[in-house]
């Protein structure tokens, strides 16, 4: 895959070890452009651009195609930052990636920062982001609701965020779009502040500062060309803010224990050909004075940039001295041959075009970033979609989401990888690869990602989509056109302002005209197949679509889905053609708890209850419904909370149950499990009445002579979108009330 670049290098064939002709290309640099002889007796190039790429090739004999490269991470030597770019080409007897090696090389300035690392995910065993070590920080939801499991944690996470704890709940696939990422929470481990106070670094200069001077009023990048700064050096770093410590009460040992078990257990991995935007951070007053983040504060986006194949990357900006080099008023008591330079504070996002807003991922800011600086950047699996897999089988649809898909059977079913998709559409998912939910004949719903490959069908230029509705009667609907709009990011244009990805399709004007289904030639809404094309972003190249699974059944039903490919003529490859059934799914339960009562006392708005001297333990009587009309209910129960005290021990004593389950039975055959409808002693509406009593004791200590109780009645269904734990919970609903003596 290309390197992307910013700013100015020089760049030099470091070595050839190969047999195959080598070559690089540059492209999109303001100078320096065109493609160079891999040869060592190349001479240097020169380039010079915000944004470029470069592209090594190698010839096989029939042609020049891409090879596979890989970044070195950059070192300083003579004040200059210089790192390698290794390839490996097309002949298979060695990976050694010294094929054609091209080194590349850029003064160190006061302007120019260097950030580097690895881009890798997170997922199984942590519950916070492992790439942060002196502060939790957690950025998933899934995480959060781990975390708030913890008490430990919860108690901190209480008092920094109690106000932006409720928006954060686990988002459940259905007919909206997915939530923006999570702003990262930050919870400091010593006892330091929340946010590092804000941090200035005081460099000695050589040369003319009368010029640096001029240069910063001057504010523009042709005057600070002009005025160069022939070298510098670090003198020290300042602190210009003094945020308030956070004092809470924490076990902080016990906390510190959490993160260093929890890291040798976490499950990671490289994110290879992914996307990175940075954006400078400002910090809010609230901030500064040691409130904790919010993200609240403006920013600027200062650059794209690419990762390898290892998930490493490289990437440059600029600041003028005029941003940066302050010569107002500071304590620092800086010497005539000295400037002061603030440090920003950087946010790193992983974009996504088809990604709410665009970014799947934000990271929390990396405070007080000097020059050169190694940042990892980790990042949350949930976030990412399907990672990156090389095709499975032969049949061109792989998965949808993080659920691999197997081969078609004669009744319409999907089998294989220890996954079923039965003919009705129904999923059952036991494939025991990380990040796989485990769903048990559950439906389909929200937004769904279309993986599919025709990389054994090299001639497929275009693909279409159309689905059909299974009808009331079972007989099946016409075919539709798919017309949602896809987008996937050129590396080319990645740099643009605003860039949200290149059409992927529909592409306009149906061109060519397309022998759909075999049929006579047509206008069909056409996508490119991408899936092998180095010009666009690795990840998710093979994704076809992202289907807005309500907008083919409304609520609920089967739908087909057929995928067609076709050459650069619009002809039909035959092999190209698959298709599969998914039961759809976008409704909501229906549960309420109807009516309480004791004893023949009602309730009501404010209910309270007497119990008899003689019968403390009274049985409390319920009138509850949970229900899913297309069998997907999952589990049902009713509790009661007491009190502070909190969980208090229940038995149901009938004639209705109080809790209900689903019982998986054969795996592409699927049972269905309504809810209250199945318990043999509901109404026709699903209503249940059923009587509860403490398991032990009665409801009031020989002590209390009151308090106050909350009948709970939650549900949860069995829904996927391919990526979350297929069993959505629902509630609870409540039912308040008093107990009396």
């Amino acid at each position: 895959m290309p390197v992307t670049m910013q700013g100015s290098w020089t760049v030099s064939v470091k070595s050839k070890e190969a047999a195959y002709p080598q070559r690089f290309i540059i492209s999109g640099a303001i100078s320096g452009n065109g493609t160079y002889a891999g040869a060592v007796a190349t001479p240097a190039v020169p380039v010079t651009g915000d944004n470029w790429i470069i592209t090594i090739q190698n010839n096989p004999g029939s042609g020049f195609v891409e090879s596979d490269v890989r970044i070195k991470f950059p070192t300083v030597s003579g004040g200059q930052y210089r790192f390698d770019i290794e390839s490996n080409d097309a002949w298979t007897g060695d990976q050694d990636f010294d094929d054609l090696v091209l080194a590349c090389s850029t003064p160190q300035t006061l302007t120019d920062f260097l950030l580097y690392g690895n881009v890798s995910y997170y997922g199984s065993g942590c519950i916070f982001n492992p790439c942060f070590r002196r502060a939790i920080v957690i950025d998933s939801r899934v995480s959060l609701a781990e975390a708030m499991r913890n008490p430990l944690l919860k108690k901190p996470i209480e008092r920094l965020y109690a106000d932006r704890l409720h928006v954060y709940d686990p988002p459940r696939p259905g007919p909206i779009p997915d939530p923006p990422p999570l702003i990262p929470l930050i919870i400091p481990i010593d006892e330091g502040p929340i946010i590092p106070a804000k941090e200035v670094q005081v460099l000695r200069i050589s040369g003319n500062l009368a010029r640096l001077a001029a240069t910063a009023k001057a504010k523009t990048r042709a005057a600070e060309e002009a005025a160069p700064v022939q070298s510098f050096d670090a003198v020290r770093t300042v602190s210009v803010s003094n945020p308030a410590v956070a004092k809470m009460d924490i076990d902080r040992v016990a906390i510190g224990t959490i993160v260093d078990r929890a890291i040798r257990f976490c499950e990671t991995g490289p994110l290879p050909g992914v996307l990175l935007r940075f954006q400078e951070y400002d910090r809010t007053n609230a901030e500064i004075a040691g409130g904790p983040y919010t993200g609240e504060g403006s920013r600027e986006t200062i650059g794209v940039c690419a990762t390898d194949r290892n998930g490493n990357y490289i990437f440059r900006f600029s600041r003028s001295i005029a941003q940066f080099l302050e010569e107002a008023d500071m304590d620092v008591a800086v010497g005539e041959d000295e400037v002061v330079q603030s440090r920003p504070d950087i946010i790193a996002q992983l974009l996504d075009p088809m990604a709410t807003t665009g970014v799947a991922y934000e990271s929390a800011p990396y405070w007080n970033v000097p020059l050169m600086r190694r940042i990892n950047i980790c990042v949350p699996k949930g976030n990412l979609g399907r990672l990156p897999t090389a095709c499975q089988g032969e049949n061109a649809i792989q998965a949808i989401g993080n659920i691999f898909i197997g081969a078609p059977q004669a009744d319409g079913s999907r089998v294989g990888f220890n996954n079923f998709l039965g003919s009705g559409g129904r999923i059952t998912a036991k494939n025991s690869l990380a990040g796989t939910p485990q769903a048990r004949c559950a439906a389909w719903a929200g937004n769904l990602d279309l993986f599919a490959c025709f990389l054994d069908q090299p001639d497929v230029k275009y693909y279409t989509i159309r689905s059909r509705r299974r009808l009331p009667d079972l007989s099946w609907g016409p075919w539709i056109d798919f017309q949602q709009e896809y987008r996937h990011p050129k590396i080319a244009n990645i740099h643009l302002p605003n860039y949200n990805g290149d059409l992927v399709g529909p592409q306009p004007g149906g061109v060519p005209l397309l022998h759909v289904g075999g049929g006579a030639a047509r206008s069909a809404p056409t996508y490119l197949n991408i899936e092998n094309d180095h010009a666009w972003v690795f990840t998710h190249r093979d994704r076809k679509a992202v289907i807005s699974s309500w907008l083919y059944a409304p609520e609920t039903g089967l739908v087909q889905f057929r995928i067609e490919g076709y050459d650069n003529a619009g002809n039909k490859i035959n092999a190209a053609d698959d298709t599969i059934r998914l039961f759809i799914d976008n409704s909501t339960p229906s549960f309420q708890i109807i009516e309480v009562t004791m004893l023949g006392q009602t309730g009501g708005d404010c209910a309270l209850f007497t119990l008899p001297d003689n019968q403390l333990d009274a049985p409390i009587t319920v009138r509850f419904k949970a229900n899913q009309m297309q069998g997907f209910m999952n589990a049902y129960g009713v509790s009661v909370r007491k009190g502070n005290i909190g969980t208090f021990a229940i038995s149901g004593t009938g004639p209705g149950n109080i809790s209900g389950a689903y019982l998986h039975g054969d795996d592409l055959i699927c049972s269905q499990f309504l809810g209250t409808l199945d318990d043999p002693s509901s109404d026709p509406f699903g209503v249940v009445t059923a009587n509860i009593e403490p398991a032990a004791g009665n409801w009031l200590e020989a002590n209390q002579a009151f308090c106050t109780f909350a009948v709970n009645l939650g549900c949860s269904t069995r829904v996927t979108n391919g990526y979350n734990t297929a069993v959505n919970s629902y509630g609870p609903t409540q039912y308040l009330l008093g107990i009396q003596k």
